[in-house]
């Protein structure tokens, strides 16, 4: 019993709150409706003038809310009441029947479709179709001709109208439904991104247009309206003007025949005066002038008045607007017309004045119609061009919405039933889009997606878990096997897998087994590297692999140690068969490796080391292998070579000198010897050769052959080069301050100074810092200098003679290409070498060369030097061809400072009488003397 008490309660409260929203649901609703029907009402009697019968109308704009909110049957009704007070009772033209039928078109495109959409298209239609054939019929009815006010009435009704239904489309789509409490209202639709865009565009358009249109039509009402009042002013002022020219008896008679008529002759005469002037100011101007006098009666009219006007026309009607005292415009009576510009077309502004001359009126009036005809043609052009911006914004709109809205839509469609797709492993094509929020949303989704599809797929794989980790642990395990034994680019076993196949080999074989390492590497792969690229230089270590490849058998195994260092392991039986492998090996690079359109000749330097008897354990054999190998590469290409501990010992020694050169350049280790050169005419020391020599703390006496071949792989060569440049131009400095006869000192230089781009430099400073003349220095270069960058090397050498430097070319003969270079070479002398005068008596090779060689350097007008002349023979057959100047050991041998000073200051040159020569030893055994 209690329950169906508080069910009977609880159902009558809720009757009772339906009731009350229903009540105020139809409060709210009958108030909206009122205000909207007032909102019309007041659109229609009060439209929004522009100028001269132009105005907007903003009805439509309301009714098409009101047929949204209440439905199509009180939207027509509402209309038709609106449009029949509007024609009706307030007389507004008969075209606003169009309007209605704007309406009734549009509520019945919305009933054939069942929906309120794209109501824009369908108004375009209506006045395509519909308003702009009723217009023109109208106003051909009214004026029985086509002019430009129709064009341009056409395009403002048809803008009007297309603005009108914009607005309340866009104002209804947008509007809360909350404002509203209608069914209709709560069952709104969605809002799309494509129409959103579509309004703004239209509305940025319309809006400022419709504010232009307001501003420029005051501005130009206002022009206008002061436009024709200074024309009647201006007209009166000059009748005025005129009059005060008559003669007095002209004034009265005019004034007479005002008053009595125009009986008498002389009166006549005066009107048709004044009928001339009036005449001449409302010719061809559009305007018109009547005179009126004292009685209110016309006397004088301008000469295109088409009819009498009687004093009334000219005064104000009730409906007329006084602008300026007696300055109004003038607007007909109100009568019902067709088109809402006809009663502009009567329409004029009127200016009426009272002579001072004679009490006549005159009032001028200028038609409104010339201005309304010049306006209409300036509004026709910019509706024009509104409604070519309203078209290109709707295609710009479409192109817009179309390009943002297509990823949106792809979207949707993609992840519409995604769970389902998903679930069935459907392929998705997710769309692209340039535009970043769309690109993130379809990143989140397929994310998404992923992540689902990822949790379905491990409810699936779930049992299949544990065999498929214990494949890929296999799996992992023979990749790791692979990676740690085998080396990943050619395929062979790395070095990991040596050292322990070599330690494998004690316990397989025992420690009496013997064995060959042969150390192998690519001779200039380097230079494959830099020049092809290190992609070309992977592909050449893999073709190389693939030529050892054949070669592994049971007694051959290969290893890559690392770049193009390879290691093979040889299990020989004789030491014959260690060689035959290591030819083998060396005869697998003969033909050219082809990579791309590229052939490559590459070649193999082998080291070989036998276990155990050049190394008990591996690194030893290894560095024993190694040492070998650099044996070979300094051989030649496709050389084997086996190890030696005299190779060792050589090494060692080669590695303690090039590491004790910066030691002995800094421990003052080095020293300069001089060996005269003697002129052979005057016998005269005409010049002295600077040798260097180096004694070893350890070694003592070191050949200059010996390390400087060591400088120069180390590049300590160019320090040593500077040095001995310094050392020689100071001693040179020093002995001419003593007093000993002038003369040049000559110094070797390497070819590295000619490449380096600072021996300009470093000679100018020599010479500042030791203040001796660039002339008493020689500087002796070889001809290999000449190997690279020949053209720059000249050009050097062309400084340094520009220095006043002279510049020899020693060795000459033994270098590169020496006569198709001599002739371009900017040098003083040439240096015949020992290996052409050594037996040049008793060599008729030798000494035909030597002689075309002194023939030439005569012909060339250089100098020419002989060096190593030991013998009487051959400084005979040399003196013979007139060689320029002697040097060698059967004159001196290089002495240090202090010997070379004694050998200077007792040489006298006797040695070119017939006993010359054992004057010479005389000569020699005498400073040797004076030296101890």
């Amino acid at each position: 019993m209690t329950k169906c008490r508080y069910y009977g309660l609880h159902f009558l409260q809720r009757r009772i709150d339906m009731m009350t929203r229903r009540r105020y649901f139809s409060y709210t609703t009958s108030i909206i409706f009122l205000a909207g029907l007032g909102l019309a009402l007041v659109s229609e009697y009060h439209p929004l003038h522009l100028i001269f019968g132009i105005s907007l109308v903003f009805t439509n704009f309301v009714l098409l809310l009101l047929t949204r909110i209440y439905g199509i049957g009180l939207g027509l009704c509402t209309a038709t009441l609106v449009y029949a007070i509007s024609i009706f009772v307030w007389g507004n033209p008969l075209f606003q029947g169009v309007l209605w039928l704007e309406i009734v078109f549009l509520c019945l495109s919305w009933y054939l479709r069942k929906n309120f959409r794209t109501t824009i298209g369908a108004d375009f239609i209506f006045w395509i179709a519909v308003g702009l054939p009723i217009f023109f019929l109208l106003y051909y009815f009214s004026y029985r001709a086509i002019s430009i006010e129709i064009w341009m009435m056409a395009a403002i009704y048809i803008s009007n109208g297309l603005f009108n239904v914009l607005l309340a489309d866009a104002v209804w789509e947008y509007l809360p439904s909350k404002y509203f409490h209608l069914r209709e209202a709560s069952r709104k639709q969605p809002i799309y991104l494509n129409k959103l865009l579509y309004h703004i565009i239209f509305l940025a358009i319309a809006l400022p247009f419709v504010f232009y249109l307001l501003m420029n039509s005051r501005n130009t009402y206002d022009s206008v309206r002061y436009n024709s009042l200074q024309v009647a002013l201006h007209t009166s002022n000059s009748i005025a003007n005129e009059l005060d020219r008559w003669s007095p008896e002209d004034i009265r008679r005019l004034e007479h025949t005002g008053h009595m008529g125009h009986s008498e002759y002389l009166g006549k005469i005066q009107l048709e005066k004044l009928q001339r002037i009036v005449n001449f100011f409302a010719a061809d101007r559009g305007y018109h002038i009547v005179v009126f006098d004292p009685r209110h009666k016309q006397i004088v009219a301008d000469s295109e008045s088409e009819e009498q006007y009687s004093l009334s026309h000219f005064l104000p009607l009730p409906n007329n607007s006084i602008i300026q005292g007696d300055f109004y415009l003038h607007m007909p009576e109100k009568r019902l017309r067709l088109l809402p510009n006809q009663e502009w077309q009567e329409a004029s502004y009127i200016y009426g004045t009272t002579l001072k001359q004679v009490p006549f009126i005159v009032y001028v009036m200028v038609p409104l119609q010339p201005y309304q005809k010049q306006i209409y043609g300036q509004y026709l052009t910019q509706f024009i061009y509104l409604l070519l911006f309203m078209i290109a914004a709707a295609i710009g709109s479409r192109w817009i919405t179309r390009r943002l809205v297509r990823g949106l839509s792809e979207l949707a469609n993609v992840t519409t039933g995604l769970p389902d797709k998903v679930y069935h492993l459907h392929d998705l094509e997710w769309p692209e889009s340039r535009i970043y929020e769309i690109r993130s949303l379809t990143v989140n989704f397929r994310i998404m997606t992923n992540k689902l599809l990822t949790m379905f797929q491990e409810s699936l794989r779930s049992n299949q878990l544990l065999q498929e980790q214990t494949l890929q642990l296999q799996q992992s395990e023979k990749k790791l096997q692979e990676l740690a034994y085998y080396d990943g680019l050619t395929g062979l076993p790395n070095r990991l897998h040596f050292t322990e196949y070599i330690g494998s080999l004690g316990m397989h074989y025992g420690p009496d087994h013997s064995f060959a390492v042969m150390f192998a590497d690519l001779n200039r792969f380097k230079q494959v590297n830099d020049t092809l690229g290190h992609e070309t230089g992977d592909i050449l270590l893999q073709k190389v692999a693939s030529r050892f490849s054949p070669l592994i058998s049971d007694q051959l195994r290969v290893f890559r140690l690392s770049g193009d260092e390879f290691v093979f392991v040889y299990h020989y039986n004789d030491t014959t068969s260690v060689q035959q492998a290591a030819q083998a090996i060396c005869d697998a690079l003969n033909e050219p490796i082809i990579i791309g359109d590229v052939a490559l000749y590459v070649s193999v330097s082998i080291g070989i080391s036998i276990y155990p008897y050049d190394g008990d354990n591996l690194d030893l054999i290894m560095r024993n292998a190694d040492i070998a190998m650099y044996v070979a590469k300094e051989q030649g290409n496709s050389i084997y070579h086996f190890y030696d501990r005299m190779i060792e010992n050589q090494l060692s020694e080669n590695m303690k000198l090039e590491n004790g050169l910066r030691s002995a350049l800094l421990n003052d280790q080095f020293s300069l010897y001089y060996q005269p050169k003697i002129d052979a005419k005057t016998g005269r020391i005409s010049g002295a050769e600077a040798l260097i020599r180096w004694i070893h703390p350890e070694y003592g006496f070191v050949p200059p052959d010996k390390f400087i071949q060591l400088a120069e792989t180390s590049g300590i060569i160019m320090d040593i080069d500077e040095w001995v440049v310094t050392e020689a131009c100071r001693q040179n400095k020093a002995w001419q301050e003593q007093g000993l006869p002038r003369f040049p000192i000559a110094v070797n230089l390497s070819a590295r100074h000619f490449y380096q781009g600072n021996l300009i430099s470093m000679i100018s400073r020599v010479l500042t810092k030791t203040r001796l003349d660039p002339q008493d220095l020689i500087l002796e270069i070889t001809e290999g200098s000449l190997i690279k960058s020949a053209e720059y090397v000249i050009k050097v050498m062309a400084d340094l003679r520009a220095m006043g430097i002279t510049i020899s070319m020693d060795d000459f003969g033994t270098g590169y290409s020496s006569l198709s270079q001599l002739q371009r070479l900017p040098i003083h002398e040439i240096k015949l070498d020992r290996s052409f005068i050594q037996g040049l008596a008793h060599d008729p090779k030798k000494s035909a060369i030597v002689r075309a060689v002194i023939a030439l350097a005569h012909h060339m007008e250089l100098g020419i030097v002989a060096e190593g002349i030991e013998s009487e023979a051959e400084l005979r057959y040399l003196r013979s061809l007139n060689c320029a100047q002697f040097q060698g050991y059967l004159f001196s041998k290089p002495l240090r400072e202090e010997e070379f000073t004694q050998f200077v200051k007792h040489w006298d040159g006797s040695w070119l009488d017939h006993d010359g020569v054992e004057n010479t030893k005389q000569h020699q055994k005498q400073t040797k003397n004076d030296s101890s």
